[in-house]
């Protein structure tokens, strides 16, 4: 038993060690450079590195890895602190699979991308018919 302590005691600030840390920002301290594509802040004029929770308004925040000011990894969309969108980036293209959920959490729509570009759509949104008068 005192082994699974001293275990348990070891791992754990072990593995705080590899949580993720976010960067908190507001939008307007971000510029988009159209001539190299890349993101940058507007204080210090150079690309964003590191993982950034870019906050859009008060309903929106994105949170997007960034390297050398282009969007790479996991990104997550929040709207209204719920889960809206997830997906990866490659060099700031949307790569593989995207999951878009409704408000309750469940998966409305599926887009697999390849280089940014749309491959499929899976819409999983129930239809209904109007019921009959």
């Amino acid at each position: 038993m005192s082994r699974i302590i001293i275990l348990f005691l070891f791992l754990a600030p072990v593995g705080s060690c590899f949580a993720q840390t976010w960067i908190n920002i507001d939008l307007e301290q971000t510029e988009y450079v159209y001539a190299t594509g890349k993101t940058c802040s507007k204080k210090t004029g150079k690309p964003l590195n590191g993982n950034y929770a870019i906050k859009f308004n008060r309903y929106q925040t994105n949170y997007e890895p960034f390297m050398d000011g282009l969007k790479n990894g996991e990104a997550k969309v929040y709207r209204n602190k719920k889960l809206a969108e997830k997906g990866l980036y490659q060099n700031n293209l949307k790569q593989k699979e995207w999951l878009y959920y409704n408000e309750d959490g469940t998966i409305r729509r599926r887009i697999f991308f390849d280089n940014g570009k749309i491959k499929s759509i899976d819409d999983l949104r129930q239809h209904t018919l109007p019921s009959e008068i």
